[in-house]
């Protein structure tokens, strides 16, 4: 059986620093030594149930590979990235760690991570669209652990009250969602149209339809200044036809947890989810939504596999070829599958989604079939947020809410998001 060790939290802040130094830690890997085992780390953050699964997908990994032994560590979120920045600085970062996207570039760019095209893992069962997320200039640092992705969640029993038959998701634009969803308001049953757009996951999928994206993959902002005024148009026009909520009631929901959204509590009959949130809205509705690509104006749905979570490998890893291994059969592998199930999110191997559809929850087993329908509408990841661009979305929130209340006309809520994020990712530096 392999080693467990649960991570604490270290002293706050020094996550910070401590990444600092990592650039000078030694990046140089080493071949496996002959003869015995191998001894590999492997590091995650999440709940019981993820170290659960994950201990029992080692086990199966460590049955398959007798010679490999995989000490694992985890913790929650907080403590996680503590330890990591403050093992990397150290030159003792784990073999294999579960990585944000958050962070991702921050790591790949201080040389922290191996690059994995020529790993040795296999790629060609992995969502290509998926796989492309994990790119930091060029190279393919992390694969999704797993995956979810931007819809609209519809709610059938509100439309049947309103008499507002469902929309086609198929042809529908952006103007057919604001009438659609201003026709539900107007029926008076006592719930609006839509929640509003509040940010993620409909700002990179808004500027995907147009061509954009939020940040490029060798670290810049991946769109013009009025590349998003079309956007908050939008949000302004579903809020002052009444299709969505009032300024008041927008601001105070975007500090409000799924579970309290208007689409969770049957105030909104739409709404926007990264998917994974469906069986927590859901759960608080109690009752089935139906699952929508979301509008679009231009010839791309904006419908990609963002990572939940992904795998990366250190650089100073002194078993890459080991390390390579287990990220290959916690991906690729149906003894893994059967213990990962969806608790990451969805797999990036396509035939293991299909494959764990019948073992999964019945939300789970529609956003997979999801994946399925409509398969063709997905396309390339946008590139993880550039170093200094992971407040993205409190920007667009700020603009989002002024917007909203007057102060600022769409036109200059796109051009504050170009600027602000620009000057982030220039302090970054």
């Amino acid at each position: 059986m392999h080693s467990k060790k649960r991570l604490t939290s270290v002293l706050a802040g020094i996550a910070a620093g401590a990444l600092l130094l990592a650039g000078c830690s030694s990046s140089g890997a080493e071949p496996a030594a002959d003869g015995g085992d191998v001894t590999i780390r492997f590091a995650w953050w999440g709940s019981d149930a993820r170290h659960t699964a994950t201990e029992a997908a080692v086990d199966a990994f460590e049955k398959a590979n007798p010679g490999i032994k995989v000490e694992t560590e985890f913790g929650d979120w907080g403590g996680y990235w503590d330890r990591l920045a403050t093992q990397t600085a150290g030159g003792n970062t784990p073999d294999v760690v579960q990585m944000s996207d958050a962070y991702l570039a921050e790591y790949a760019g201080r040389g922290v991570l191996q690059p994995l095209d020529d790993a040795g893992i296999d790629l060609k069962g992995l969502d290509a669209g998926g796989v492309e997320s994990g790119r930091v200039d060029g190279k393919l640092y992390a694969l999704q652990a797993g995956a979810n992705f931007p819809a609209v969640l519809a709610n059938p029993a509100l439309f049947e009250a309103a008499g507002v038959p469902m929309p086609d998701d198929a042809t529908w634009t952006w103007d057919d969602y604001g009438r659609i969803a201003a026709e539900l308001s107007e029926a008076g049953k006592g719930f609006v149209g839509t929640d509003s757009i509040i940010g993620d996951p409909v700002t990179n999928a808004w500027l995907l339809q147009h061509g954009d994206s939020l940040f490029t993959s060798d670290g810049k902002v991946g769109f013009d200044d009025d590349g998003l005024t079309g956007y908050f148009t939008e949000v302004s026009e579903l809020s002052t036809s009444g299709a969505a909520p009032k300024a008041s009631v927008i601001t105070e929901q975007m500090v409000l947890s799924p579970d309290q959204w208007g689409i969770a509590t049957g105030k909104s009959a739409m709404g926007f989810a990264w998917s994974n949130l469906l069986t927590t809205i859901e759960g608080s509705l109690g009752s089935d939504l139906q699952l929508l690509r979301l509008p679009s104006d231009g010839k791309s749905k904006g419908l990609y596999l963002r990572g939940a979570m992904y795998y990366s490998m250190a650089a100073t890893s002194k078993h890459p070829a080991e390390a390579a291994k287990l990220i290959d059969f916690l991906l690729n592998d149906k003894a893994a599958a059967d213990e990962l199930l969806a608790e990451r999110g969805l797999p990036l191997n396509s035939g293991n989604r299909e494959y764990i559809a019948d073992k999964v929850s019945e939300p789970e087993q529609r956003l997979i079939a999801f994946t399925v329908d409509h398969a063709d509408d997905f396309g390339k990841a946008p590139a993880v947020p550039a170093v200094g661009g992971g407040t993205y979305d409190q920007v667009v929130q700020r603009a989002i809410s002024d917007v909203l209340f007057g102060t600022i006309s769409p036109a200059q809520a796109s051009e504050r998001v170009h600027k602000e994020l620009t000057d982030l990712l220039a302090a970054a530096g």
